[in-house]
């Protein structure tokens, strides 16, 4: 499954990274250290997405659907009707919906495909109580009253356990809990006040905070969770003995400490859970934004392509997730917000945005047309992100920027994006991990305002930058540490304080002392970077190692074989034929363009989200789209990628609005 090495490496080493996750070592064990590192192999739906296996809805209600007319009623008629671990099937057709809100556990909404089932929207709700300019078409939430800072929720002071990996806690109350696996537990936010200068358990080391004081950030942050409280995990508990409360996974953060006055929070219910999307178009255009996901568990997006087509100013999300844990959106198409350039585009076009999530997997997903695609977007972390792809993106970094306070121990593995960004807009952000990452600049994306890399802004520190791959024209240089805008156009940007608006921060020196790099491989660094199997770019410096920082230090890795994946113990199907691991120092002769304006060294083949919009036809529904919209289907792009299940109804006639 591997491309063959061209160096050395300690097979010993390599054998015990490449071991299943369960009862065994990271696949990161011998590389980060694991005070740096989460176990990502959970993150997702547990299990994985379980729909393939499940039988059509044959109620009357369902039945509707394939007999007369397709609208929010009826379709909230036959999720209604359907029993339990079901599909509710949407045939081919154009149809005009309005907003409907997916409040059932154990139920799946199928169409025939996106390429074949499209709901234009007609309307949005009222963003099921997170107010502000937030009006989605299409809700996955539960019933439970009170979501966040407003209201309807349980607190209760968090008064022990709090080492990092702890599964066992103790509140000061467990009011409406319920134990049970993930999607039957209740979820808990688990919080602690910020810190109030720089620094723990040293100055210069993790800052938690979002405030637009002390040197913290330019705006401030923390739209959603309690005011002061921008650090959070959400959990799922599984046992409460007493007042201790037994959760799953285990404590990700390092910094949890009783000085900052632990606390936790839940929702009145349990989360939604085993529901989901799939094999539709959703053209949010005429409506307010795309999908949300809110208080939920165990729930997915899958093979779906979701559409804004209007030039607009307006703020819009196609997907935005909130106060949920273990959420998988996978294989979906993303398009919009078209006529966005580099004077004129909407405050906030974000493809994904989370708050206060934990768990979730993103993962195989086109961005086309986008002004930002992925952007983590207040408190929240443990999360993956991979093998993505953005193309056509509009401003800024085009590809994902963590724009919120705070986001810790997050994964971003195998995506082919211009650019990564921390910024300091709204707060800090600690122990990311890039691994195996395609960056390309310029090659099929604009850069409006900064044009790195990997940009680690002023205090985002103990990110692990592992076998990457960057290259393109528009890079300028290596590194800039400390530097201004002017001169950002760096393979790393580190330290930079930003050039947003608000209140002024510092520069900061610890973003680099606290970096790991490890096997990255980069232009500037290579001597020969347009070859098929370049050597002399790939850097295993050791220098680049935090070896001897007092805390958090990272050890020397012992050789310089790398794991194919930090999350996946073998290739999933939706790879098709496209060589796994895809990117890294070890891969050679890769299909990824490696022109002198995108160098790679031969060390990037095409992710299969790539390889899949690359084979994408025009969808003359929208034949005036600029960029053209694609029409996609998972089914057709990938191996396996989306559970069929058995047929459709037969002999039911549809109604095409």
């Amino acid at each position: 499954m591997r491309s063959a090495r061209p160096f050395l490496c300690s097979l010993a080493l390599a054998s015990i990274l490449m071991l299943p996750n369960s009862g065994r070592a990271q696949q990161w064990t011998g590389i980060i250290s694991p005070s740096r590192a989460a176990d990502w192999s959970t993150a997702g739906v547990v299990g994985d997405i379980p729909s393939g296996s499940w039988t059509n809805c044959t109620t009357a209600a369902c039945n509707t659907l394939f007999g007369g007319s397709v609208t929010a009623t009826t379709i909230l008629n036959a999720i209604s009707s359907a029993p339990a671990n079901t599909v509710v099937r949407i045939p081919a057709g154009t149809f005009s919906v309005g907003a409907f809100d997916i409040t059932k556990s154990n139920v799946v909404l199928r169409g025939a495909g996106a390429d074949q089932t499209k709901l234009n929207m007609t309307s949005c709700n009222s963003g099921g109580g997170l107010g502000g300019s937030n009006c989605p078409t299409i809700h996955l939430m539960s019933g439970a009253t009170g979501t966040g800072h407003f209201g309807g929720v349980t607190t209760a002071n968090w008064t022990a356990g709090y080492a990092q990996g702890t599964t066992v806690i103790t509140l000061s109350s467990t009011t409406g809990l319920v134990a049970g696996p993930v999607g039957t537990g209740s979820l808990i936010m688990l919080d602690q006040s910020d810190d109030a200068s720089d620094g723990w358990p040293a100055a210069g080391d993790i800052y938690s905070c979002a405030s637009a004081t002390n040197n913290c950030s330019n705006q401030g942050g923390n739209n959603y969770a309690r005011p002061g409280r921008a650090q959070v995990q959400v959990v799922t508990v599984t046992a409460i003995n007493g007042n201790q409360v037994t959760i799953t996974p285990g404590l990700a953060y390092p910094n949890w400490r009783s000085s900052q006055s632990p606390g936790a929070y839940w929702n009145n219910g349990l989360p939604l859970h085993n529901a989901g999307i799939e094999n539709l178009t959703v053209d949010f255009t005429a409506a307010g934004q795309g999908i949300y996901v809110m208080n939920a568990a165990n729930v997915w997006v899958l093979g779906n392509r979701v559409i804004v087509n209007g030039v607009s100013t307006s703020e819009t999300y196609h997907l935005f997730a909130f106060q949920s844990a273990h959420v998988t959106f996978r294989s979906n198409y993303f398009y919009g917000r078209p006529g966005a350039s580099c004077g004129n585009f909407p405050l906030a076009n974000y493809v994904y945005s989370d708050q206060e999530v934990s768990d979730a997997l993103i993962e195989n997903n086109v961005g086309d047309t986008n002004v930002d695609f992925l952007i983590p977007n207040d408190p929240a972390g443990r999360n993956v992100f991979a093998y993505n792809f953005v193309t056509n993106g509009v401003i800024g970094v085009a590809g994902s920027q963590m724009h919120s306070g705070n986001h810790m121990m997050s994964l971003w593995e195998g995506n082919n994006i211009a650019s990564f960004m921390g910024d300091v807009t709204h707060g800090s952000h600690h122990f990311i991990t890039l691994f195996r990452n395609h960056f390309d600049g310029t090659a099929h994306n604009n850069s409006c305002t900064t044009g790195f890399a990997m940009g680690i802004l002023t205090n985002n520190r103990f990110f692990n930058a592992i076998g990457n791959v960057a290259g393109a024209s528009s890079y300028t240089e290596y590194e800039t540490n400390l530097g201004s805008n002017s001169n950002s156009n760096s393979i790393f940007n580190l330290g930079w304080n930003g050039n947003n608006s608000g209140t002024p921060v510092t520069t900061d020196t610890n973003v680099k002392r606290t970096l790991m790099r490890w096997g990255n491989w980069d232009q500037f660094t290579s001597s020969n970077p347009t070859g098929t199997i370049d050597l002399t770019g790939i850097r295993w410096v050791s220098v680049e190692v935090p070896t001897a920082i007092t805390n958090f230090a990272n050890a020397l890795p012992v050789a310089q074989a790398l794991p194919a994946s930090f999350y996946l113990s073998s290739k999933p199907a939706w790879f098709g034929s496209v060589p796994f691991p895809p990117i890294g120092p070890d891969v050679a002769s890769g299909n990824a363009p490696n022109t002198a304006s995108a160098p790679t060294g031969g060390h990037a083949n095409k992710i299969p989200a790539r390889a899949c919009f690359e084979s994408l036809a025009n969808d003359p529904a929208y034949p005036s789209s600029s960029p053209r919209i694609k029409l996609f289907s998972a089914a057709t792009c990938y191996s396996s990628v989306v559970a069929s299940g058995p047929p459709p109804p037969t002999n039911l006639n549809a109604v095409v609005q």
